[in-house]
């Protein structure tokens, strides 16, 4: 508990003093392997996250590599996003907003089989991102009257990526998908002090920790279609990443500091130093499971679970200011008139997703989103080989309350270009 209030306290009375612009700025990022982003693609994103369950014959839904089974074209997918992320602290009241940009997938998926039923997919995405810069500054006292100005300086940077290869297979009414992904990536915390003083001079501090991870992970998930009648059909989903252990190194230093005439860095002493330690990375289990109820192609609904046990997450045989999470997810899209206009053939998607993230840094940290999004034709519907769609999705959540050190709340929006026209069909001539 003390940990905690250290940390995050600090971290949050430091936005006083205020903060430098950079691609993420985020104090809850600073634990676990920081603030994760979003495993799936951008099509069920605007459903709310209703994944296990989805699966069409041009989508890579690489959040259940069991809809890869269900492939009939060659698509290229390539999503990007921008988020706008606003902090607010509220011992003391202090409030700012950045924006950060980033490409959310690369993948490529390819039918193995005529008609479906043999999937293959690879492709690159990031998992997670660590970025946070607050400068800090106040008055020590030291008794007997004396006191000093202190700047104190917490920074952090890193995050880990991942690129895969997945298959799935459909065996009648069920599929059947795995992907192998490698994961790699890097964080660099660091906490640097320095004493304002006129008539004294102080050593300034840096302690700081840069670690380097990378391993295998295994996703497997399977789906069923059940035909309710004629018009309806139900579809089943789970999937699961199972615990990994990744590979890992680290340097730690605590050392004293000073700038030589050119600005650079000079080691004074260290208190501690250790260069190359070797270690684990324990990431943990997930899983999630959930259906979606469609009709005949005109419209979808689902809900599902989903949850984490972060709870054995370690670093280095360390545990981190972080807990199991869950969520709940609900969604859906509605095409109105399909093939008898261009907006009567658009997809209109929505959702509501709920639940618990994993850091625990200030107790159970509530998180919530709303979403909204479209998937447009590129070509109009009299156009015949059209099947590649432009896919959007708008986001407006929060993580964390009025009684929380920090809350967060960002606007998220994504596009995605899923190519699969005639440009991959292979022309045939009489």
């Amino acid at each position: 508990m003390t940990k905690r209030i250290n940390v995050l306290a600090l971290i949050c009375f430091g936005l006083i003093s205020g903060v430098k612009a950079q691609t993420l700025n985020s104090p809850y990022s600073r634990y676990g392997i920081g603030n994760t982003l979003s495993n799936q693609n951008i099509l069920t994103r605007a459903m709310g996250g209703v994944a296990s369950a989805y699966g069409d014959y041009q989508t890579i839904n690489f959040y259940n590599p069991a809809s890869y089974g269900n492939l009939q074209t060659v698509t290229y997918d390539v999503g990007l996003e921008l988020e706008n992320l606003t902090i607010r602290s509220f011992n003391p009241v202090q409030k700012f907003s950045n924006a950060s940009p980033i490409i959310s997938n690369v993948n490529l998926g390819i039918p193995l089989k005529k008609n479906g039923g043999w999937g293959l997919v690879f492709g690159l995405r990031p998992n997670s991102r660590i970025g946070y810069k607050v400068l800090k500054s106040e008055r020590l006292n030291f008794g007997s009257g004396a006191t000093d100005s202190v700047s104190t300086l917490f920074e952090g940077n890193g995050g880990t990526q991942q690129v895969f290869l997945g298959t799935g297979f459909r065996i009648k009414r069920f599929t059947f998908g795995a992907n192998l992904g490698y994961m790699f990536g890097s964080k660099d915390h660091s906490t640097r002090r320095i004493f304002i003083n006129d008539s004294l001079l102080y050593a300034k501090s840096n302690s700081e920790t840069k670690s380097n991870f990378y391993g295998f992970v295994v996703n497997a998930g399977a789906q069923y279609n059940a035909k309710l009648n004629n018009k309806y059909v139900l579809r089943m989903g789970a999937q699961a990443t199972l615990q990994q252990n990744l590979k890992a190194t680290r340097d730690v230093v605590r050392e004293t500091y000073n700038y030589d005439a050119n600005g650079a860095e000079l080691r004074i002493d260290s208190v501690y130093a250790v260069a190359g330690q070797t270690g684990r990375v324990q990431l943990p289990l997930s899983y999630s499971a959930g259906f979606i109820l469609d009709k005949s192609g005109q419209w979808q609904i689902g809900v599902e679970y989903a949850a984490a046990k972060w709870s054995k997450y370690r670093y280095f045989g360390e545990t981190d200011q972080v807990q199991d999470s869950w969520e709940i997810r609900t969604g859906g899209q509605l095409i109105p008139k399909a093939g008898k206009s261009y907006w009567g053939s658009v997809a209109y998607r929505a959702g509501f997703n709920y639940g618990v993230d994993y850091i625990a840094a200030d107790g159970d940290l509530k998180k919530f989103s709303f979403t909204f999004g479209a998937g447009l034709p590129m070509r109009r519907v009299t156009y015949t080989n059209q099947f590649s769609i432009i896919n959007t999705s708008l986001e407006f959540g929060q993580r964390g309350t009025n009684a929380s050190l920090v809350k967060e709340n960002f606007v998220r929006f994504s596009v995605a270009f899923s190519m699969s026209d005639i440009w991959f069909i292979k022309r045939k001539y009489d």
